[in-house]
């Protein structure tokens, strides 16, 4: 990959972690996350592509995590928890990709345990 590519592609995923970290400032619970289920899901899916394009690739499984979870929100199955868990995924992508310390094992684990039976219907 070009150091261009890399530059602007890294500009866009840190763009879409702020909106979606922008979007979770008018959220309180997962009654709000329904309602803006459809933005928020519009940049993990974009994160979900091209963060590991990029090299992020634990950005980009986290990403794919939310995707999935923001899709059955979308679709009226609202999985338990779900503000909290954007926004411990939101935190661990900021962390990330601004290179602070993020715990990628310890936050996978937990969001395949709780949405097992959630990611399990892809």
């Amino acid at each position: 990959m070009s150091e261009e590519f890399l530059r602007v592609a890294k500009k866009e995923v840190s763009d879409d972690i702020v909106e979606i970290g922008n979007l979770l400032q008018t959220c309180s619970d997962d009654s709000d996350i329904s309602k803006n289920a459809a933005e928020i899901e519009k940049h993990a899916h974009k994160l979900k592509g091209l963060a590991p394009m990029m090299g992020q690739i634990e950005i980009g499984d986290i990403a794919s995590v939310l995707d999935t979870l923001l899709k059955l929100t979308i679709s009226g199955t609202v999985p338990p928890d779900l503000f909290q868990a954007i926004k411990k995924s939101h935190q661990f992508m900021f962390d990330t990709i601004n290179d602070r310390e993020s715990d990628y094992a310890s936050l996978k684990s937990e969001l395949d345990k709780k949405y097992s039976v959630f990611l399990s219907r892809k």
